[in-house]
């Protein structure tokens, strides 16, 4: 299984903790709330879900079980809109 990786050709801007991802390609905005935030900056393509979910767990002090889930479900909305890697979905 490959780490997923956010695409390089976005445009993305954070302010306030919350972030706007730009896709040029279908000329899409694409909001993000804090949580998917951080989850979209941690897709380097170096580490999976479950490693993703444990680095947020021990930083935030929420259980790793939950953070898991709010991260699998962020991604599979990434890859839905077309904004990871093509060999990542």
């Amino acid at each position: 299984m490959i780490a997923p990786r956010a695409r390089t050709d976005l445009t993305v801007v954070e302010l306030d903790g919350e972030a706007v991802v730009y896709d040029e390609r279908t000329q899409t905005l694409h909001h993000l709330n804090a949580t998917a935030t951080v989850v979209f900056t941690l897709l380097d393509g170096t580490a999976h879900a479950d490693e993703l979910a444990e680095e947020i767990a021990d930083c935030t002090g929420l259980q790793q079980d939950e953070v898991l889930h709010d991260v699998k479900k962020a991604i599979d909305t990434f890859a839905e809109a077309g904004l990871l890697e093509a060999s990542d979905v």
